[in-house]
């Protein structure tokens, strides 16, 4: 018993120390930190010219989609690759989660919402590159 009681005691006092509980509501609710977070995202797929979402619902991850009208030739393994090397933000290609089509990609909703905002600025810099290229020419 004593040794139980020390342990929350010890318990008690590494989460004080790193600021308190955060409860999940708290963080989930409106105003919470998770909360502002997939709001960030939802607005900065709503503002894109590119991007498509289903909001996920419960989830810490967005698997956002590329309109293929006005990206034709977008692959996602390409398109993670370059956001990559270019501006040094790593999604997932949607197709590495086993999908048969190459249009969508996932990020984390972790983040606060400034550094998702420049997440996503660079993201669509991306895209707008993509954008300004010529079509690529099929061969027989």
């Amino acid at each position: 018993r004593d040794l139980h009681k020390e342990y929350r005691r010890q318990r008690q006092m590494c989460i004080r120390d790193r600021g308190g509980f955060q409860s999940i509501r708290k963080l989930c609710s409106k105003g919470g930190r998770l909360q502002e977070s997939r709001e960030a995202v939802l607005t900065a797929v709503e503002e894109s010219d590119y991007l498509t979402l289903v909001p996920p619902k419960g989830s810490m991850y967005a698997f956002i989609g590329v309109n293929t009208e006005k990206l034709p030739s977008f692959d996602d393994e390409a398109f993670a690759m370059e956001l990559l090397e270019q501006q040094h933000v790593l999604v997932a290609p949607g197709s590495s989660f086993n999908t048969d089509y190459r249009s969508h990609f996932r990020i984390t909703t972790l983040p606060d919402e400034e550094l998702l905002g420049k997440v996503f600025a660079r993201i669509n810099e991306v895209l707008e590159q993509m954008a300004s290229r010529p079509p690529k020419l099929e061969t027989a």
